[in-house]
């Protein structure tokens, strides 16, 4: 699956912050504000997915029969959370639709039910599954950055005209 930023981009993006009003900047933001919202849901379910293929995978591998995945999986999962400082606040999203279809790639690439039951899953086939939601999630991570400097360009161009003594008013609209 295709998750380039400029597949996902389908909005107009101006060559020239510069020229644009500040509401088109605000726009402009908010556009790559969904993109960004989109890449980081896949992003965390693809994630999940990885550790939890990875998780049966290495288990496997330590020939750890004693060790079930529904006990091993809390560590895995800790591993990715976020260390101390303030967590962000909880944020309803309402994904666009080629976020659940990204997750549905992670999805095939292992089997839509063998998730249900990875012990029947054959050793081959889950280093294979491990590779390739690995590889899907680092493209994803890379273009949710990408949006991110994109977005972080355009809010730079805010607070510069800001700095430059533009309206409060106009940039709190």
């Amino acid at each position: 699956m295709d998750v380039s930023v400029e597949k996902l981009i389908t909005f107009e993006e101006p060559a020239d912050l510069a020229a644009c009003s500040l509401s088109e900047l605000r726009a402009l933001r908010d556009d790559y504000q969904v993109v960004e919202n989109g890449l980081s849901y896949a992003r965390r379910i693809v994630q999940g997915r990885l550790d939890t293929v990875a998780v049966e995978f290495e288990r496997r591998i330590e020939s750890d029969a004693d060790t079930d995945l529904v006990h091993r999986l809390p560590n895995a999962l800790a591993a990715h959370t976020r260390g101390p400082g303030l967590p962000r606040p909880g944020r309803e999203l309402d994904p666009p639709s080629w976020a659940d279809d990204i997750v549905a790639a992670a999805d095939r690439m292992l089997g839509a039910t063998a998730l249900a039951d990875l012990s029947s899953v054959p050793e081959a086939d889950l280093a294979v599954a491990v590779s390739s939601i690995a590889e899907l999630e680092r493209e994803v991570s890379g273009s949710r950055r990408e949006v991110q400097r994109r977005m972080d360009r355009v809010q730079d161009e805010i607070v510069a005209r800001y700095q430059a003594g533009a309206s409060v008013d106009d940039l709190l609209i």
